[in-house]
């Protein structure tokens, strides 16, 4: 019953922890002028060393088209100028991070190359990185606390193929296969993806679900639902709620995450973030097992060169929730085919999708409605 008391405690603190930061951003749009989405963020000149194209970015160039062009030479059998041009959009992901707690300092790091393989763009073959991860990456509560039940080491390498079944604005269907290189070996494994976005006046949810098989760990259901509200120019917040199942494991994993994201510049932007890890086995019903708080400042310095500075603090609960502060530093590098980096608030692209949705919808009536015109005059026919 203590223990019990305890969680609920807890619960109620990150609670609110959590409002008081929907609070703080309230007040702060509420301080912003009136003109829709409130200020703009404040742009940031480019530095005179990519304007005038420095030797950092002649390397940078260099490596990108080195990369692109192993796409085309893949894809040799099917090039065209316009896949060259258009389509080609893979990329390579470099990220080192040292890491200092309370165990003294580590350092990861993290490659994920992709490249599209096809003029069709229905083909991505991804080495490194969860294909799953895109622009995500790191390991949540879920996966924390899966590796510390399991009592071993899981650091995952990825080697696979996906396809697109559909792709829009608002659906996102694939399958997929591959191998996954962990520390038991190399474990193929093939993967089914729904992507679903339901779009809203003022805010949007995203729902996702994947079903992936491997040779040894057998089958696996993920189940994630993402509520996504950009309140004004300079803020943006998200909540989301997975849930991972897997046939031969008797427990079963979820996250509930809260990010805020405060845009400085447009170059420079703040995440204040809380996840939230729990468990649920046939010994002991769900419980929280891990609360995890951070800060992460951003800054890009070049198009494809940006750095986080991320202090934290975890709780977990085989560890009688003693804090544990932490702090990481992130060096992240993309080469490739990624365009310009140019920054668009999730404001602006929240009216930008809703002008795209009103469009879609007149032209969807239009169509509705020439159909039926044209199945009368079939009928007044006969």
């Amino acid at each position: 019953m203590q223990s019990f008391s305890i969680h609920i405690h807890r619960l109620a603190l990150a609670g609110l922890l959590i409002w008081g930061i929907f609070l703080f951003s309230g007040i702060a749009v509420a301080q912003e002028t009136e003109q829709p989405g409130g200020e703009p963020v404040p742009e940031e000149v480019l530095s005179p060393g990519e304007i005038e194209g420095d030797d950092y970015e002649q390397k940078a160039e260099e490596w990108s088209e080195r990369i692109t062009s192993t796409a085309t030479w893949m894809d040799s059998f099917f090039d065209t100028e316009q896949y060259v041009e258009t389509a080609n959009k893979t990329y390579l992901r470099l990220r080192a991070s040292p890491i200092l707690n309370k165990d003294g300092l580590s350092f990861n790091t993290y490659v994920d190359l992709r490249l599209m393989l096809p003029n069709s763009e229905k083909w991505l073959l991804n080495i490194g990185g969860d294909p799953d991860a895109e622009d995500r990456y790191g390991s949540s509560a879920m996966d924390t606390q899966e590796q510390e039940n399991s009592g071993r080491d899981q650091r995952n390498a990825y080697a696979g193929i996906n396809s697109f079944l559909k792709r829009t604005r608002t659906r996102n269907v694939g399958f997929g296969g591959g191998v996954r290189f962990r520390n038991v070996g190399i474990v193929p494994y093939a993967h089914f993806k729904w992507t679903e976005l339901w779009e809203f006046k003022n805010w949007d949810l995203r729902g996702m679900q994947r079903v992936r098989y491997y040779t040894d760990d057998g089958m696996e259901s993920k189940t994630q639902v993402d509520f996504e509200w950009p309140i004004a120019h300079k803020f943006f917040a998200r909540g989301s709620a997975s849930a991972l199942f897997k046939v031969n494991d008797t427990s079963n994993y979820y996250d509930v995450d809260y990010s805020l994201f405060q845009y400085l510049t447009t170059r420079k932007a703040l995440q204040y973030k809380i996840v939230t890890g729990y468990v649920s086995s046939p010994g002991r019903s769900t419980y929280l097992s891990s609360i995890n708080y951070e800060v992460q400042y951003r800054q890009q310095w070049r198009n494809w060169f940006y750095t986080s500075l991320i202090p934290q603090v975890s709780q977990h609960d085989n560890d009688d929730w003693k804090s544990r502060p932490g702090i990481r530093l992130d060096f992240n590098v993309v080469l490739g085919n990624v365009g310009d980096y140019v920054f668009k608030s999730a404001y602006d692209t929240k009216q930008e999708n809703l002008e795209k949705k009103s469009r879609e919808d007149r032209d969807k009536a239009l169509e509705e409605s020439h159909q039926r015109f044209l199945k009368m005059q079939e009928e007044n026919k006969k």
